[in-house]
């Protein structure tokens, strides 16, 4: 866990810089700033719009009594996808889209489920 929390803490900042300046030899510094700002206002609109329609399924469902865990874990992995979005950096942007596109987000979410029930038994085990 520590591992984790020290890549998005300082890894990931630094590799996003590095993509940034990258790009910025690319596209220039103002092609770069509206890279930022043009992915921002794309996460913004897909967590408004996107987050919406997930309340409103979900309220369906749990009116008709049906279980919404699935619901939930996909709304919550769209709304993260559109935070990503609204991260500058062109890693963050690729996690965004990985977790904005329906097939890609069922396939994170049941492999993320996957391990978590792994450590779960693991832990059971050792006790």
């Amino acid at each position: 866990m520590s591992y984790f929390i020290v890549f998005f803490m300082i890894v990931l900042p630094v590799l996003e810089i590095w993509v940034l300046i990258k790009l910025g030899g690319y596209f220039g510094a103002f092609g770069t700033l509206l890279l930022i700002i043009g992915t921002a206002g794309l996460g913004i609109l897909i967590a408004k719009h996107q987050g919406l329609g997930i309340l409103y399924n979900l309220q369906s469902k749990f009116s008709q009594g049906k279980q919404a865990l699935h619901g939930v874990l996909e709304g919550l992995a769209l709304l993260l996808g559109a935070f990503f979005f609204m991260v500058p950096g062109a890693i963050t942007d690729l996690a965004g889209i990985c977790l904005i596109i329906p097939q890609l987000r069922r396939f994170i979410i049941k492999t993320a489920l996957n391990k978590i029930i792994l450590e779960i038994k693991k832990r059971e085990l050792k006790g």
